[in-house]
């Protein structure tokens, strides 16, 4: 029986897109039946993660959570880090696919940009401990994480390039690049301290007031 963490954890995975937006990404080889078991043992390694750390999980512990053969396991993961990558890649993957589709939705590039800001946010505060965790990880340098958050980091810059390239507004790259560091420090803390509900919609605010002020002057 999915518990209530897993159940929220699923949620908000449909509502990036889900199974099928994983699958048109094209994350790996092979039948639809792989990309299921492949998420199937994601999300049921989120809580697992978030609950005893990386450190403290085990093999063990994600095969009992998924119900999958040890067999099945080393199929599609090399470790439980490898799993903890792929969460994090497939992360990284469903939350652009739901920018892409915000920015051929959004009447206004201002309307885009507060949309965007209010889904990083609540998709992060959402399933907050494995964000936290999956964050910190990715800082390391060392980490297998680092090149999944740098080349993250990298199209989301261009998203915001593409869109505010076509009405003639060009920037430094490293301006995206800042504008997305103050977005994931902001995440951070707030994940860190157990933000209030008031506090996460001001720093939504405070986020989006900041992107339009930086990248949309003129509608400031």
């Amino acid at each position: 029986m999915e518990t209530s963490e897993q159940g929220a954890v699923r949620a908000v995975f449909e509502d990036l897109g889900g199974f099928n937006a994983v699958r048109q990404q094209g994350e790996g080889e092979g039948p639809l039946v792989g990309h299921l078991l492949r998420a199937n043992i994601q999300l049921a390694a989120i809580p697992v993660f978030a609950r005893k750390g990386i450190a403290e999980t085990t093999v063990n512990d994600l095969l009992e959570t998924a119900r999958v053969s040890r067999r099945t396991f080393y199929k599609y993961f090399a470790n439980k880090m490898d799993v903890l990558e792929s969460i994090y890649r497939t992360a990284v993957v469903l939350l652009l696919a739901r920018f892409r589709e915000m920015q051929d939705d959004a009447g206004s590039a201002e309307a885009w940009l507060r949309g965007m800001v209010a889904r990083f946010f609540d998709y992060h505060l959402a399933v907050g401990p494995i964000i936290r965790l999956m964050q910190e990880e990715a800082l390391r340098a060392d980490s297998p994480l680092a090149s999944h958050r740098q080349r993250a980091h990298e199209e989301m810059g261009r998203l915001l390039a593409e869109r505010l390239h076509g009405e003639g507004d060009e920037r430094d790259p490293l301006t995206y690049r800042a504008l997305i560091w103050a977005m994931e420090a902001a995440s951070l803390e707030l994940l860190t301290g157990a933000a209030t509900a008031i506090e996460i919609e001001r720093a939504k605010t405070v986020l989006g007031d900041l992107l339009i002020a930086a990248l949309r002057p003129r509608a400031a």
